[in-house]
This record gives structure tokens, sequence and C-alpha cells, in this order.
């Protein structure tokens, strides 16, 4: 099965549009979640919305998709073939530099025009893509040097002695 994310934001009707046109030569059942885009597809299944789609994409054998960060990384999380389109109806141009930044690496095919949608999902059946590990979390690291440098700058200024305040001298940095 191809799945189809759309996205819940904004509507791609652009994409179920090209999507729906050549569902009949891909060969396999084509899944669109079409979201808010007013389209509907004739040669597809669809629904709008789905409380989880982990399990859609778990099925799919091959995913092209909008590029929301969320989507992107989630199916790439899961090792799924990806093809890539930009919603070009988002206000700023992050998809866009998302997917740059993916397509270099090799972890995605963009599909850069959706006049070759039916090229970029023959090359991605068939690219060996860099797999996807997501870089390690360090926020917490962050965090913690954040809280122990305000808790440090308002050591210096409490009050010496005070009720709950700091006696003597101030404890050295670490």
């Amino acid at each position: 099965m191809i799945l189809v994310l759309t996205g819940t934001t904004y509507a791609f009707n652009a994409l179920v549009a090209a999507v729906d046109a050549i569902a009949p030569t891909l060969g396999e059942r084509v899944v669109v979640q079409t979201g808010v885009s007013t389209v509907v597809p004739q040669h597809c299944g669809y629904f709008a919305f789905a409380p989880d789609l982990h399990r859609y994409i778990a099925e799919a054998s091959l995913v092209i998709s909008h590029g929301g960060a969320g989507s992107s990384y989630e199916i790439l999380g899961l090792g799924k073939r990806l093809v890539s389109v930009e919603n070009t109806a988002v206000n700023d141009s992050h998809q866009w530099d998302l997917l740059q930044r993916l397509d270099d690496d090799g972890y995605i095919v963009w599909c850069r025009d959706l006049g070759t949608l039916a090229a970029c999902i023959a090359a991605a059946r068939t690219r060996t893509f860099t797999p996807y590990a997501p870089p390690p979390c360090t926020i917490h690291l962050e965090i913690i040097r954040f809280l122990e440098t305000t808790a440090r700058g308002s050591m210096l200024t409490a009050p010496s002695g005070g009720a709950g305040g700091p006696k003597g001298p101030l404890p050295a940095a670490p």
C-alpha cells in the first residue's frame, strides 16, 4: 500500500489530485489522508483524519508526504521509503528548508514538481536510502545548565544568612 499524507493544517489539493491521477498505474493500493483538502479522490481509498497514523505508516510500502517535520521524522523513524512534496500553501519556506536537508543527506526522494511524481515514486522504490537515526537528545542537559546558571545568579543576589539564603562563601562553579 502507498500512503499519502497531506497534513492537518493546510489543504494540499494539488498533491491529492496528482496522486489520484496516477493511482491506477502504480500497481498497488493507494490510501490518501486528505486532511482539509477539498479534492475527493476517485481512484484511491481516503480518509480525512485519524487519531494515529502509525498503523497506516507501518503498513505502507512507500509514503508520499507533505514536507512537515513531524510527519517526515515519524516516517523516517519507522524506516519507510519517503517521497516528500513541499506544500507551497505554507506561508514560509520551512518545508523547503527541511526537504533540502533530508534530500541532501539521502533520506528521501524530493518531488519538486508534481508532474514528475510517478518518476519519483519509481526512484523511491529502488533507491538505497541513508538509514535515518535520530540525533541524540540533549535538551535535558541544556535545561540543567540553564537552571544551574539561573540558580547561581539568584544565589549571588540573595541576602547572606537570611532565611533560606546561603551562609558563607558561594559554592565553586562546576
